[in-house]
């Protein structure tokens, strides 16, 4: 796929540290079939992590994954118009979630750039042209589609960014840029959603390569650079991940209130 739009550098002030463009079409050639699948382990029901490296054995992609039948998803953005700015660590402290990370692009006055949903309200409109993914948000289940396939598809919560990693569980081929990472990734039918942070730099292609070799159907990255934060509490397993400054839209992962219930019982 080409790019469709030319981004202003001067105006988007996470874009351009993430700096990627979709340069080819999916290719499973592009996996990785020697990376050895992810172990995953427990953190609390529902909700699991895991490490792969990257291919100097040194760097980490951290992934989080939830069960979206005992876990929700929610996107949410700031106070205001521009949205008020705020961490993921003050995010998490102020409601409790589980986890939150960073969401999408933005411009120099920390305006969303694209599509934008948090409970149902539409708070930035959709860049139709852009050469991006979109993030969809309901009840239980995730998926990750292009901006020309959005039409009719509705969603509690939506995130337009890019571009994506994965599709149908092939990596696609990206411009090659190191920074680092944020992503979601989803593993077949959406029931799980895995949050993807690299605190250190990592080229896309590679990213896009071991996710693909890791077994998931999607993946989509998030703004990057000094963008990428990360907070997670559950269980014994506490995580900080601190970025370069508050962002104006975040991805929260929270117990749902029955599976909540439940586990503490």
């Amino acid at each position: 796929m080409k790019v469709r739009e030319r981004k202003p550098v001067r105006r988007l002030i996470a874009l351009a540290a993430l700096g990627l463009v979709v340069l080819a079409s999916p290719s499973r050639s592009g996996a990785d079939p020697a990376s050895p699948a992810p172990s995953w382990s427990a953190m609390a029901t529902g909700a699991e992590r895991a490490t792969l490296l990257a291919a100097d054995g040194q760097t980490r992609i951290e992934l989080y994954r939830f069960d979206l039948a005992r876990f929700r998803a929610d996107v949410v953005v700031g106070v205001g118009a521009p949205p008020h700015p705020e961490t993921a660590a003050q995010l998490r402290t102020r409601t409790g979630a589980a986890a939150v990370v960073n969401g999408g692009f933005f411009d120099e006055h920390r305006a969303p750039l694209g599509l934008r949903i948090a409970s149902g309200a539409t708070r930035s409109t959709l860049r139709p042209n852009a050469d991006w993914g979109v993030l969809l948000l309901s009840d239980g289940l995730a998926r990750i589609v292009h901006t020309r396939e959005l039409t009719g598809l509705a969603a509690s919560g939506a995130i337009q960014v890019g571009p994506r990693l994965v599709v149908t569980g092939a990596a696609l081929g990206l411009k090659p840029q190191r920074a680092r990472r944020t992503a979601v990734a989803l593993d077949h039918g959406g029931h799980r959603l895995t949050l993807v942070i690299v605190d250190a730099p990592i080229d896309a292609n590679e990213l896009a390569q071991r996710l693909a070799a890791a077994g998931f159907e999607a993946a989509l990255a998030l703004d990057g650079g000094p963008s990428t934060q990360l907070t997670l509490a559950v269980g014994k397993t506490k995580v900080d991940v601190a970025g370069g400054y508050p962002v104006p839209d975040l991805l929260l992962i929270a117990p749902k209130a029955a599976a909540a219930k439940k586990q503490s019982q």
